[in-house]
């Protein structure tokens, strides 16, 4: 994953997600939309082939970097706690 930023400003931001398809910015649009401050999320892309996804986060109170890092986190949390509760379902439904 190559992020890089196409236009920013203290409520909103535009970058280019390089190497992703529907999956990342999908999850990433979702997890911004649960944030009240959030106007607008959401992502294009071009041509499935040729082009990567472009998001586009506007927000009404908050800098748009900020809560783009939030949602990134919360991301990150919600990964780790799937990870250790599939850990565990593993760990208990072994069979030897």
């Amino acid at each position: 994953m190559k992020p890089r930023t196409i236009e920013h400003s203290k409520f909103e931001i535009k970058f280019e997600i390089g190497g992703e398809g529907h999956s990342f910015p999908n999850l990433l649009r979702k997890t911004l939309l649960e944030e009240s401050s959030v106007e607008f999320a959401g992502y294009n892309i071009e041509h499935p082939l040729l082009a990567s996804p472009i998001l586009t986060l506007r927000t009404k109170r908050r800098q748009s970097n900020v809560v783009l890092r939030e949602a990134l986190e919360k991301m990150l949390a919600r990964t780790e706690e799937f990870r250790k509760k599939f850990k565990q379902a593993v760990l208990d439904h072994n069979v030897d």
